[in-house]
């Protein structure tokens, strides 16, 4: 995965609510248009199992984007938020 991929997924770790807007990301990851929903949508096409690692959860508020959430039937969401601190503790 990249580390812009991590990065998307940590967010999503960190979500309160498990669902996080990919213009809120683009903002704190400095992607924008396109290129932050291609980071989106490879994640989305990541398969484990038959399944997708991420998924869509409806249009964002503004109408201009999606909405996207963490398939926790893959990893417990404690596990994956461990693994991908560990990932990203070296990489500031």
């Amino acid at each position: 995965m990249s580390l812009n991929q991590l990065r998307v997924l940590r967010a999503l770790m960190m979500s309160k609510s498990g669902v996080v807007e990919a213009g809120d990301v683009s903002k704190k990851l400095g992607l924008e248009g396109k290129a932050m929903g291609g980071v989106f949508s490879s994640l989305s096409r990541q398969k484990i199992g038959g399944q997708s690692l991420v998924m869509p959860y409806g249009r964002s508020t503004d109408g201009r984007g999606l909405r996207w959430r963490l398939n926790e039937n893959l990893a417990g969401a404690d596990k994956l938020k461990s693994l991908l601190g560990e990932l990203l503790e070296g990489r500031k």
